[in-house]
This record gives C-alpha cells, structure tokens and sequence, in this order.
C-alpha cells in the first residue's frame, strides 16, 4: 500500500478512535492511552498524526462542519422548496448525527470544550439557510416572518437531537423531527384554498 494511503487510513482509524472516546467518555475523561489501543497503531504513529488530545478534538470538529455544505448543496439541487427542504434538510442532518459518532462527539465538543466564537455561531448559520428554504415557502401565514419560524426550527431540531442523545434514543430522532415539521406547518401554513 503507498505511503499516502497508509497514512490517511491510520488518521481516520485515530480520528474514528478518538470520536469513539470522547463520545462515550466526554473530552475531560477521555484518555489518549485508549485511543492509541482502540486504533491498534504505535502510539508514535498516533503522536505523528496528533500531538495532544486538543488535536484531535479540533480536526473532529473541522471535518464535521465540512459536512454540512455537501448536505445543503444536494437539497439545493433537488428541486425540494419551501417547507419540503426545510425538512428534508432537517432529516439528512439528523440521519448524520445519529449514524455518525464522529459528528456526535464533534457537535459534544463545540458544547463544551471548543465553542465557536460568537461571529462563527453555527446555529445562526443554519438558521439563515432554514430562513431561506421557508422564503420560497407560497402558504406561509402573512403575520409570521420566515427568520422567526426557522429561529423555531432550529431550535426545535437541535433541542430534539440534544434530548434524543441524551437518553440514548437517536433511533427516535428521525420521527421527532418529522414531528416538529408537523406541528410548526400545521401552526403556520396558510390552509389551501382559503
């Protein structure tokens, strides 16, 4: 196997280690002597890759924000408008956070040890692209402002991936957010033909 191809599997078999750790240990009682065994490379390999703990919670966090363009980009190019891409948005991300224990400890450790700085919030991020989606939306109550209802969404997308992680129950998070979709298009959208 080249050289270059050896190394990026030995970083992302680290990186898939360290997600593991922090996921179930949280950054303070994750331990890199863990890691090192859960990837069964040298720990000089591991320390070549990553010098510290931090290191590794930092290219966690990189690599999950790359996520989230390719995500936006398909719903983009699907065709989905309105209410339908705000959801369906809302669906592939949560797909991702529940079947993805690399952006699980991510979204952990930008709640704890590696915040984002208030110009970088990433919540206002999603929800200027939310706001956008419910724009196109033609039923939206005339009284209610797009930015307000994805504020709602947003808030009630994050909110039900934080409680579906902490009871163990993210199997449950893909009908919690249809849920949500239900309840704010039912409150807001102007009935058909009225």
């Amino acid at each position: 196997m080249p050289r270059q191809e050896r190394a990026e599997r030995s970083r992302a078999a680290i990186l898939e280690a360290a997600a593991d750790e922090f996921d179930q240990h949280g950054y303070a009682g994750a331990r890199l002597e863990r890691i090192v065994e859960r990837t069964g490379l040298t720990k000089g390999a591991v320390y070549f890759h990553f010098r510290s703990k931090l290191d590794l919670a930092k290219a966690l966090l990189e690599e999950k924000y790359g996520n989230w363009p390719r995500i936006v980009a398909e719903i983009d190019s699907s065709g989905l408008r309105g209410f339908e891409a705000a959801a369906e948005l809302t669906r592939r991300v949560g797909a991702v956070f529940a079947s993805d224990v690399r952006v699980r400890a991510a979204m952990a450790l930008s709640q704890t040890v590696l915040p984002p700085g208030p110009d970088a919030d990433p919540y206002d991020h999603w929800v200027g692209v939310v706001e956008r989606y419910l724009a196109q939306e033609d039923g939206l109550a005339s009284d209610l402002a797009p930015r307000e209802l994805a504020i709602v969404a947003v808030q009630g997308f994050f909110g039900a991936y934080m409680i579906a992680a902490e009871r163990g129950r993210l199997d449950a998070l893909q009908a919690d957010i249809d849920r949500l979709w239900r309840a704010v298009g039912a409150a807001h959208l102007v009935p058909r033909g009225t």
